[in-house]
């Protein structure tokens, strides 16, 4: 097992099930933002990450410049990497939830491959939909 958390960002990975468990604890910097994207994206690739599960509810909005970088760095970065499914929970906030589908919706057709992608309000639900075996 796999634990690290800082001011902003709280991960740990069970390499024995793939899965990785990423909260960010607040708003963060542009120079926060990247570099726990750096950070997330490195455990998925050295654990053999196959299911994600991303709390983003204290997150708050990205800027456009970090929305932009997300889209051309990570999120092909991400479609490179072994993960099936990407369980987002991001609380209770409509508003980000229809944000998330928007750029979910742009990132798609150009970058996303075959990895699953859904958004939860709360923690049971995403780990629900991350535990679901296949008929």
């Amino acid at each position: 097992m796999f634990e690290f958390e800082n001011s902003y960002l709280l991960l740990w990975v069970d390499t024995t099930i793939h899965l990785m468990y990423s909260d960010w604890l607040r708003p963060v910097t542009t120079e926060e933002y990247r570099e726990g994207n750096n950070l997330l994206l490195e455990q998925l690739r050295e654990k053999d990450i196959q299911n994600w599960i991303a709390d983003s509810s204290r997150l708050g909005d990205i800027s456009q410049e970090d929305e932009k970088w997300t889209l051309q760095e990570f999120v092909p970065a991400l479609a490179a990497s072994n993960l099936l499914k990407l369980a987002r929970i991001g609380g209770e906030d409509t508003g980000s939830h229809a944000k998330f589908e928007q750029f979910v919706k742009r990132a798609e057709p150009i970058y996303i491959g075959n990895i699953q992608v859904r958004q939860f309000i709360t923690y049971k639900e995403a780990a629900d939909w991350v535990g679901e075996i296949p008929v």
